[in-house]
């Protein structure tokens, strides 16, 4: 589970100082992935949180948190062995929107304006990382232009059941198409996003599926004093969820999505937070849970992993029981809370905000 931004941030000074000294030793440590991530994390939210907007910042995080995975797996014998990696920073990033099919369409338009300072960022902090150096060469945006002008002509047939692979060889359908999505001028290659709004229109993006994910839906309605007394409970222990967690880490956008599983859970499957299971939690994220939470551009790279930290929280309290069925059996749970809650914000931008941030 990914730790709260302030939390890494506190840890910066502290590993900065054990990290000089590490350079200097013979032997590295066993490689900690959630440190290592959370460290690169950290150092981004420090070096780049107020220098875009809102929206384009929390886009960038989502894309940096998916490099730094794909980087490691690339790469997995050098981080976790003794040797220093090193990474083809140009192929981690192109494998790594391949990889984001799970996104809405104008992710990709608005990670561009921040390739650039991500790759510089990522290979000025390699040269002081005793585990990695990244290796990039000098940027063209209109060649990662053309990449997300690809992928996204990719995703449009991958969102439709095609097989992509079997088209990549037998037809040029995928490079057509991302030629219609570009608008050439005389410095740039521009995105023609009137062009790719028509084309997605009716398109959503495939998030992987639960495997249990599916229960009946009550068919008894709750009482109403039933339910208010849920939501008063509710309102109170997100109050002392707030206050025993690291401050600034729950948001008023993290107590508003969790609120919405204390709400929506009662109303359509007729169940109580003490009477919660894995099954009903995922089917509830899967078919209403935007119905009863509104995301806002906040804090949402991690968002997700709030809820298993709430039901740990709740049960600390003795207000739930069987956490470790829970925990073990919400897998990919908070991934998929994370990137619908930033699908359903893309989505709502007009083609005028979009391009205000292409």
């Amino acid at each position: 589970m990914k730790q709260g931004k302030s939390a890494q941030i506190k840890k910066i000074k502290h590993i900065n100082q054990k990290q000089h000294k590490k350079q200097h030793e013979e032997k590295l440590p066993p490689f900690n992935y959630d440190e290592f991530a959370g460290f690169l994390r950290a150092r981004y939210y420090l070096t780049h949180h107020d220098k875009y907007s809102r929206e384009t910042f929390e886009v960038a995080s989502f894309f940096l948190d998916d490099v730094i995975a794909m980087m490691v797996n690339q790469n997995f014998s050098a981080f976790t062995s003794n040797e220093r990696a090193t990474v083809n920073l140009s192929e981690v990033m192109q494998a790594t929107l391949v990889n984001s099919d799970d996104k809405d369409w104008r992710y990709f338009v608005m990670l561009v304006p921040v390739l650039y300072d991500m790759q510089k960022f990522i290979v000025k902090e390699s040269s002081v990382n005793p585990r990695f150096v990244a290796q990039a060469p000098k940027f063209d945006i209109n060649f990662w232009r053309m990449i997300m002008r690809t992928v996204m002509a990719i995703n449009f047939f991958k969102w439709q059941g095609k097989d992509v692979a079997e088209m990549m060889k037998t037809s040029q359908a995928i490079d057509t198409l991302q030629f219609k999505f570009l608008s050439e001028n005389e410095a740039d290659d521009d995105f023609n996003l009137a062009v790719i709004h028509e084309t997605f229109k009716g398109l959503s993006p495939v998030l992987r599926s639960f495997k249990n994910a599916e229960v009946e839906e009550s068919t008894i309605s709750i009482t109403d004093s039933v339910l208010e007394t849920e939501l008063a409970y509710a309102k109170i222990k997100l109050g002392q969820f707030k206050l025993a967690s690291v401050k600034d880490v729950v948001s008023d956008n993290v107590t508003a999505m969790l609120y919405a599983f204390h709400e929506g859970m009662a109303k359509e499957y007729g169940l109580t937070h003490d009477s919660w299971s894995a099954e009903a939690l995922k089917a509830f994220t899967v078919h209403h849970l935007l119905d009863y939470w509104r995301p806002e551009w906040q804090d949402l790279d991690g968002i997700g992993g709030e809820l298993k930290s709430y039901l740990t929280f709740l049960s600390s309290k003795q207000a739930i029981t069987g956490l470790k069925d829970k925990i073990d059996n919400l897998d990919y749970v908070d991934r998929y809370i994370d990137v619908s809650a930033l699908n359903y914000l893309l989505a709502d931008m007009s083609i005028d905000d979009t391009a205000t941030r292409a």
